[in-house]
């Protein structure tokens, strides 16, 4: 390479690093702090978030669970307020992974389903609309408790409706208008299932 084209490259990129730091200047202080990628990238960190997630869901199709986590906490380094990334990989574990159809074996489907719980719990951290998070959590536990054979989980339906409650609830206090409706029928539920 030649010492012209060295000297342009590095331009380039004092230049791309110039426009992240003035860009970056509106990005929240918690954010900044948090992710690098962010403040390398500055506002270019949700386009180059949304190219990730497209990769994503390519390695969801094509049944690379690993590949797919390993490309979403890329994507979420780049964006960790897209609440609706959270709730893709979060729906990929609870959904595809802990499906029957895909995992026969009733205490892994459980382990899937824990595994996505936790991830949209450490989401509702940093995401932008949290409470579609706690909603979404406490929606899972409502669809297992309603499940003919329910998961072994410890306390059975009963637990579950009462956990799905306490989701609903914090979704109602993180400014849900349903949470507070959804939490009072999780609760009732939660008397049938003794």
């Amino acid at each position: 390479m030649s010492s012209r084209a060295r000297a342009l490259g590095w331009a380039l990129v004092a230049a791309l690093l110039a426009v992240a730091v003035l860009a970056g200047r509106g990005v929240p202080a918690h954010a900044r702090a948090r992710s690098l990628p962010l403040r390398l990238l500055g506002p270019l960190s949700s386009a180059a978030a949304s190219v990730q997630w497209v990769r994503v869901r390519s390695a969801m199709r094509a049944g690379r669970t690993d590949l797919a986590l390993a490309r979403s906490h890329v994507a979420l380094a780049l964006d960790p307020g897209a609440t609706s990334g959270w709730l893709l990989i979060a729906s990929h574990l609870a959904f595809d992974r802990a499906s029957a159809e895909r995992e026969p074996r009733p205490e892994r489907r459980l382990a899937w389903t824990r595994a996505a719980l936790q991830l949209a719990e450490l989401g509702e951290r940093s995401a932008r609309d949290p409470a579609r998070l706690a909603l979404w959590q406490g929606l899972v536990l409502s669809k297992l408790a309603q499940e003919e054979a329910p998961p072994p989980w410890e306390g059975g339906p009963h637990a579950l409706w009462l956990e799905a409650a306490g989701h609903f609830e914090r979704a109602a206090a993180l400014g849900a208008p349903e949470g507070a409706i959804l939490a009072d029928r999780a609760r009732e539920r939660s008397g049938e299932a003794r």
